[in-house]
């Protein structure tokens, strides 16, 4: 019987000596984490869609390629100074015809501050590779990340981390008139 309680006592006190470092971990938390709040990631408004037309064309039948944002998703952390967003972003393209060749797409990453002014934009291009015999095609994760010098982590959430195609004039037209006929 004694010799139950000390095995029994052994026992009870090497789960107190492994578990007592996890436990004490289960109740530690990061107060810098807690003090983050991240920026919104959202496609650009008129810019999350893109076409591209054929020679001279500028409205819907002249369309032989377009493409779209198809998911962003950001997460944020924090960095020596301030936090990175790290943004995914899929894109999906369309062909109008499956002979129609394998299409780029230009696009823009924007850090917007609460005033609404462009703190940082880079230019990016992605590539849809058709499958032959195919006419729609989503795009492997494009990883992008974004730093944010801020020294108070906790405003990270006023600032808005903004995704879309670089549109040209035509391009542009073209995404504001289609916008009108589906509020309408």
């Amino acid at each position: 019987m004694a010799r139950d309680r000390v095995t029994a006592a052994r026992a009870a006190f090497a789960f107190a000596v492994l578990a007592l470092p996890i436990l004490g971990l289960a109740g530690c938390s990061d107060s810098k984490q807690a003090d983050l709040t991240c920026p919104k990631v959202t496609p650009a408004p008129g810019a999350d869609t893109i076409v591209m037309f054929g020679p001279g064309g500028h409205d819907a039948k002249d369309v032989l390629i377009g493409g779209r944002i198809y998911d962003l998703q950001g997460k944020c952390l924090h960095d020596k100074v301030g936090l990175t967003v790290n943004a995914d972003i899929v894109f999906y393209g369309e062909r109008a015809s499956r002979e129609l060749p394998d299409v780029t797409f230009p696009y823009f990453v924007a850090l917007i501050d609460p005033t609404d002014k462009v703190l940082q934009e880079e230019a990016f291009k992605v590539q849809v590779n058709f499958v032959p015999g195919e006419s729609y095609r989503r795009t492997p994760v494009e990883h992008i990340s974004v730093h944010l010098p801020l020294k108070n982590t906790a405003v990270g959430g006023a600032y808005t981390v903004v995704v879309g195609f670089q549109l040209t004039p035509d391009q542009l037209a073209f995404n504001r008139s289609q916008q009108q006929h589906t509020q309408q």
